[in-house]
């Protein structure tokens, strides 16, 4: 019988590998000392609301929940878009987990493919190969959710515009606060539904509309948002000087969205460039190569 060392260091580290993910699945026993914690100090919603989807969501949030108990790890995440996003951080850490497994586990296929197929690899080409798939597929997962974010952040702005103008609109019947409820109440799309209900809450507890929005602008990085309701809250209640600020802020709001979307179009249109010069190359090579060969075989 052959002992094969990157075999067996193969076979420890998948057994590592099992009783590490095992142990982190285990139900641990909480101290007396956190659970009094909690009791005083209630999780947001968004954290304490268990996952009702798939199983592999469910499972992907309890590895999420593990990591997040990583003080180095959860101070890195990109809180402002999760809070666009209304994604809990152990949901997001529990994707990165199952999308830097698949990283580790694709490449191994194609080197399976190519050890059947007789060429035989070193043990450090798979290993490394491992390592960099689930890196890749890691940073891959933040990206998506930097996009989500920026794609929800821009339907934000949209709805900031649009906001402030029915507010100038409604304040000719009402106050400042008052217009600000009535043009949130009819409205619909994600952005909408969550202005309409910080506000509600906001109403309900007593607090000024206006800080609220801005509190929900800061939070979200939305600053179309929070830089009007801080205007307003400056402004008052009188009626000229609330009126032009609001036609104000939604002249600087549409012209900054107008900006950033133009800068975007600049963007893709420099990006098309590439395809077109190697669509010209290829065009140069068929139609030179094939003359050059029958030139040359004369």
């Amino acid at each position: 019988m052959t002992v094969s060392l990157p075999g067996m260091l193969a076979g420890a580290l998948t057994a590592l590998g099992l009783a590490l993910a095992v142990r982190a699945l285990l139900p641990r026993r909480v101290p007396l000392a956190k659970l009094l914690a909690r009791t005083h100090n209630p999780a947001p919603p968004q954290q304490a609301v268990a996952d009702t989807g798939s199983a592999r969501a469910r499972w992907a949030e309890q590895v999420g929940t593990r990591l997040l108990q990583t003080g180095t790890v959860a101070a890195r995440l990109p809180a402002k878009d999760l809070s666009l996003l209304e994604m809990r951080p152990a949901a997001l850490l529990g994707r990165c987990a199952v999308y830097g497994l698949l990283g580790m586990l694709l490449p191994q296929w194609m080197l399976l493919l190519l050890t059947l197929g007789g060429l035989h690899l070193p043990f450090a080409v798979p290993v490394a190969f491992a390592l960099i798939g689930g890196v890749v597929f890691v940073f891959k997962c933040f990206d998506d959710v930097r996009t989500q974010a920026r794609q929800a952040r821009e339907e934000y702005q949209f709805y900031a515009a649009s906001l402030l103008e029915r507010v100038a609109l409604a304040r000719a019947s009402a106050g400042a606060s008052e217009a600000l409820m009535q043009v949130t109440t009819s409205a619909d799309g994600r952005a909408a539904v969550r202005i309409r209900d910080t506000l509600e809450h906001a109403r309900l507890s007593g607090v000024n509309l206006w800080d609220a929005l801005e509190q929900l602008g800061q939070d979200i990085a939305v600053p179309e948002l929070s830089r009007p309701a801080a205007s307003m809250a400056l402004a008052g209640e009188e009626h000229a000087a609330v009126t032009a600020t609001l036609e104000a802020q939604s002249a600087v709001t549409r012209r900054t969205t107008m900006a950033a979307r133009r800068a975007e179009a600049n963007e893709k249109t420099e990006a098309m460039t590439v395809p077109a010069l190697a669509i010209v190359f290829l065009m140069v090579i068929f139609s030179v190569v094939p003359p050059l060969l029958r030139i040359m075989t004369f």
